[in-house]
């Protein structure tokens, strides 16, 4: 009887938080729990995994997410670039008290012959890894929280409700109990699960890899966003980390990764590739389909669901099907991502070179143009590097690149990736972004003997635009219609999660936790606290390189595996998290910006067809996004502060607990 009610409780009261599609495993486990008898809960296993892939769906993460578009290394296509600390947050106790719940429920089902030993600790492992996240979500962006182990609603009512005011933990209190908490998970957890997607030992070691190292660097580099010390937080340390911890969590770091590396048989999907072209397609198909070698943790979306992922509204405009407003195009690639990416020596050679896109004959890549319309003229030219082909600039580049990254003139989806922004005519006149109404009027064309034109059907044709009418992917309309739906200010935009070819559901899958993570975090903590292997530690950062065609090995430097933080895991919010973590977002007031370094601007890139040599070639100009031109938008990105690092409680007077960033009394 005493089952029943525990049961009865979570559905009274609603602990069944919203379920939502993961994979089969969680289809078949689905539904409307509302309409479950709580003795069928308690007597079929049936029910607890219902109850436990509850608790997955809310995980923080799990989903693709915008955070990308607020960092350099990524933007909105139509919004104005913003250069604030964010990162997703978590605060929820009724999920919270959910696992407590369920972790009462197993226990109770093992007692009464429910569940054997085994299956029991199987769940109770998996519901440790749940709770450990929720917290891992909530410490990293409010500090020390409050550490609930039990269900605390029998004190309702009762003399004893002060039990159900728990104040909030120190900062470093929290971390080392999410970092136990992934201890005790891993101990119960099997090497592998029958179902893929569901947490197993080694996912647990790889999250509290992660966090770890997440502790890490707030630890040692507290100083470069430390918080005004008359905080009510500060003082108690439920905001608060230093140097001296640091080296301890480096420590945890390297030993729980290391546990993945040594003996979990994860491995980088597509190994070492014999060529540029088997690289570009291993890292392509890494993200259409889940890959197990590789995918520690995350979701499949193989079983469907429309437009699941958010990836679908990446499309560019040239290949969307009639108006789709603002869902078409709605993110884009910075020119600064674009140079981050490393080209090879040469098709055969395949060492590094500086991935800078070169446009100046004289090679100075520092020039850009604020208002490129009105700088770019017709005596400036001859200054620029000329090209044969639209693509030539992007060809030996980082088949990381190639894979993930739309680029002008990239094939894709049986066509070619149009995203031109005006045109050097026969007669040497020149015109950046062609006045045009949202029509396509402006986007005029010439006729070129040979042009370089791949698609048959414009042979010899050139458009001031890339593609004929609107069938292109950027720039089109900017000058009078800021919000059209062609409108995209980059000429880059994400390729990594789109499907290949045109389909009416995104079914590619979202990796939160992959190998090459478990490696890049070997390496950074050993680089960062001089413990650990150095010879593997530089080991796993070359195999993250070498996956991706490189040959030569790279030396085991903060900023080289900073660099493969950036170019590995564009568009799936790490570097967002490892600006976040290492207090590295730039800040106006801050001299110690080593990050992002002191940020001038995002840029675009804006490939012009030159017609005026007798043939066309193509230059390209650095230049500011329009949405960033004073003469269009006209005002300043949003900046990041110190006190951004931790966000506010929200009730926390009715909770009684302290918030953050205030002073005692506030």
């Amino acid at each position: 009887m005493k089952m029943k009610k525990i049961f009865a409780y979570i559905l009274i009261a609603g602990l069944t938080l919203g379920l939502s599609s993961c994979d089969k495993f969680f289809d078949s486990m689905e539904g409307d729990l509302n309409k479950v008898a709580a003795e069928d809960l308690l007597n079929s296993e049936n029910g607890l995994l219902a109850l436990l892939a509850d608790l997955y769906s809310n995980l923080p993460g799990l989903s693709l997410t915008d955070n990308d578009k607020y960092q350099m290394f990524g933007a909105g296509a139509r919004d104005l670039p913003v250069y604030a600390n964010t990162v997703s947050g978590f605060w929820n106790y009724k999920a919270v008290r959910a696992v407590n719940v369920f972790l009462k429920a197993v226990e109770d089902c093992r007692a009464n012959g429910v569940l054997d030993d085994a299956t029991a600790d199987r769940y109770k492992g998996e519901a440790l890894f749940i709770r450990a996240y929720y917290y891992f979500g909530s410490v990293r962006v409010y500090g020390g929280v409050p550490i609930v182990e039990e269900d605390l609603s029998g004190y309702y009512g009762t003399d004893q409700e002060d039990k159900l005011y728990v104040p909030r933990s120190t900062e470093k209190d929290t971390w080392d109990w999410v970092i136990q908490q992934l201890e005790d998970a891993a101990a119960l957890l099997p090497a592998t699960q029958t179902q893929e997607m569901r947490a197993n030992k080694y996912s647990a070691y790889a999250l509290e890899a992660r966090v770890a190292l997440w502790a890490a660097s707030v630890s040692q580099y507290w100083e470069r966003a430390s918080l005004n010390p008359a905080y009510e937080a500060v003082q108690l340390k439920l905001s608060y980390m230093e140097k001296g911890y640091a080296k301890d969590y480096y420590q945890k770091a390297i030993d729980a990764a290391a546990r993945v590396i040594d003996g979990s048989g994860y491995k980088l999907y597509g190994g070492v590739p014999n060529d540029i072209k088997s690289a570009i397609t291993n890292l392509t198909d890494l993200f259409q389909t889940w890959k197990g070698e590789e995918g520690l943790f995350g979701r499949s979306y193989a079983t469907g669901g429309d437009d699941s992922n958010a990836a679908a509204g990446w499309v560019p405009n040239q290949w969307a099907s009639g108006y789709t407003g603002t869902g078409v195009a709605s993110y884009a690639v910075t020119l600064n991502l674009a140079d981050e990416y490393d080209y090879y020596a040469s098709e055969s050679d395949r060492t590094r070179k500086d991935g800078k896109i070169q446009t100046l004959v004289s090679g100075n890549e520092d020039i850009y143009l604020n208002d490129p319309e009105v700088e770019f003229t017709a005596d400036k030219v001859a200054s620029y590097k000329h090209y044969n082909t639209v693509d030539e600039p992007f060809l030996l580049k980082d088949a990381r690149f190639q894979a993930w990254v739309l680029y002008p003139g990239a094939e894709f989806r049986d066509g070619f990736h149009y995203a031109q922004g005006g045109m050097v005519k026969p007669d040497g006149t020149v015109e950046v972004y062609p006045p045009s109404k949202g029509n396509g009027d402006g986007n005029y064309k010439y006729y070129v003997k040979g042009a370089n034109e791949k698609d048959a059907a414009q042979k010899d044709t050139v458009w001031a635009y890339g593609g004929k009418g609107q069938n292109n992917s950027s720039f089109m309309g900017l000058t009078s219609d800021k919000n059209s739906n062609n409108r995209n200010a980059y000429c880059f935009t994400p390729r990594k999660f789109v499907a290949q070819k045109a389909t009416a559901t995104v079914q590619s899958p979202y990796y939160d936790i992959r190998y090459a993570e478990v490696l890049l975090t070997y390496a950074e903590a050993v680089c960062e606290s001089g413990l650990g292997d150095k010879t593997l530690a530089k080991k796993c950062l070359n195999e993250v390189r070498k996956r991706a065609g490189f040959t030569d090995d790279v030396d085991l430097t903060i900023d080289n595996i900073l660099h493969e933080w950036k170019v590995e895991f564009a568009f799936e919010n790490r570097w967002a998290n490892v600006l976040y973590r290492r207090r590295g977002y730039y800040n106006p007031n801050s001299t110690n910006n080593k990050e992002e370094g002191n940020i001038g601007k995002k840029l675009t890139l804006i490939p012009l067809a030159d017609l005026s040599g007798g043939k066309e070639s193509y230059i390209f100009l650095r230049a500011l996004p329009v949405v960033s031109m004073s003469k269009y938008w006209g005002s300043n990105p949003t900046l990041s502060y110190n006190g951004n690092y931790y966000s506010q409680i929200s009730n926390y007077k009715n909770d009684k607990i302290v918030d953050n960033n205030r002073l005692p009394g506030e």
